[in-house]
């Protein structure tokens, strides 16, 4: 394989990932309602999030919400999906609330950066092809421009234990 072909493949993996922060709204899933027109600015898409409340290990069918600033979801039984909105700014915690047996817990939880994440699985997977190649990319990745950088949440989850 030429060096050329290979770079050519670098970036596509690149502009790929960069690409697949959002996986779009599951028919699947259950959909949020915004409180408020703020709630659908720097919209960028949504994610099918599973959510899950457990005891241990295992998952329990609690009743749960998830609310944030700017929107909230129907009460729900876990586990399930729940298309959370992505924004490419002005992201903010949400809420997971779940009742089991009785006992009802609230966990909040900050948005990742989604873009940094898929740069990342990219730049390992490019290092598992070539590793001189993967540390370039990974550097590359470090020092895109942030201010384009999806934001969201990938997992909720929530522990009834202790």
């Amino acid at each position: 394989m030429t060096i050329s072909k290979l770079l050519i493949g670098v970036a596509l993996s690149l502009s790929v990932a960069a690409c697949s922060t959002v996986e779009g709204p599951s028919d699947k899933a259950i959909s949020v309602s915004f409180k408020n027109q703020a709630g659908s600015s720097y919209l960028a898409g949504y994610n099918p999030v599973p959510v899950r409340a457990a005891v241990g290990k295992k998952s329990v069918p609690a009743i749960c919400q998830i609310t944030s600033a700017n929107f909230e979801s129907p009460s729900f039984k876990s586990p399930a999906k729940v298309n959370l909105p992505a924004y490419s700014k002005g992201a903010q915690n949400v809420t997971l609330s779940c009742t089991y047996e009785e006992e009802t817990k609230t966990v909040t939880v900050a948005p990742e950066n989604l873009s940094a994440k898929a740069r990342a699985g990219s730049a390992i997977g490019v290092a598992l092809l070539c590793p001189i190649c993967g540390v370039g990319v990974a550097a590359a990745g470090a020092a895109k421009n942030k201010d384009s950088d999806i934001y969201g949440f990938v997992q909720l989850d929530l522990s009834f234990d202790g």
